[in-house]
């Protein structure tokens, strides 16, 4: 496996000032309307029980994986950007959680996994910043095993209009491509998934289970 890790903390100065940032990019998603935390807690009912082994494909600054690691207790997460993924690392250990989660650096295009090496597969707020968001999703089945969860988290129709708000006020743009989940909802269910759909706090989210009954 090529992926690697990103580096250490180097102190706890470090690990509060990261948390610090974080916490006030929190506070401008909220002044929008777009409440992190609640979004978190929305996919992750959802998502919910989780057993085994179980990836996170795409960590960001750390928000979902950190929530995802209070809950199941090994958690492997991979991003393709160090920058991002050492904030994610900043805040799993002042959250407490590091010990529970392996962060890789690595191309959700190219998993450096075997196929079915997962129990459950998830991604949170990901697939819009992807150039090739079917083959990831092609990956995501991949490596996840027979019977497992896939998860799908991105934001809704609510959820960019607030992402593109905020990035208006700051003279950027938030990429912002056609809902996808139709297409994706269609594919699972080809496969042989049970499939969930849900929307609510600025999110769309899919579950699908493979070989099992899964409760609508």
């Amino acid at each position: 496996m090529n992926s690697r890790s990103p580096a250490r903390p180097s102190s706890w100065d470090e690990v509060e000032a990261n948390h610090a940032r974080i916490e006030e990019r929190n506070a401008i998603h909220r002044r929008f309307g777009y409440e992190p935390e609640a979004s978190v807690q929305y996919v992750l009912e959802r998502a919910l029980p989780l057993r085994g082994r179980v990836l996170d494909v795409g960590t960001g600054k750390g928000r979902f994986v950190i929530a995802l690691a209070r809950k199941v207790a090994n958690v492997t997460t991979l991003d393709i950007s160090p920058s991002e993924q050492r904030y994610a690392r900043l805040e799993a250990v002042y959250a407490g959680v590091a010990h529970r989660i392996r962060f890789l650096i690595g191309d959700a295009g190219h998993l450096p996994w075997t196929a079915a090496r997962f129990d459950a597969v998830l991604s949170w707020n990901v697939f819009h910043h992807l150039d090739d968001p079917e083959r990831v999703f092609d990956e995501m089945l991949r490596v996840l095993k027979p019977g497992g969860k896939l998860v799908l988290a991105d934001f809704s129709p609510s959820g960019f209009r607030a992402m593109d708000a905020i990035h208006r006020a700051e003279g950027r743009r938030h990429p912002h491509p056609a809902s996808r989940f139709t297409h994706f909802h269609a594919r699972l269910r080809r496969a042989g998934f049970q499939v969930r759909r849900a929307s609510g706090q600025n999110q769309e989210v899919l579950v699908g289970l493979l070989g099992s009954h899964l409760h609508i």
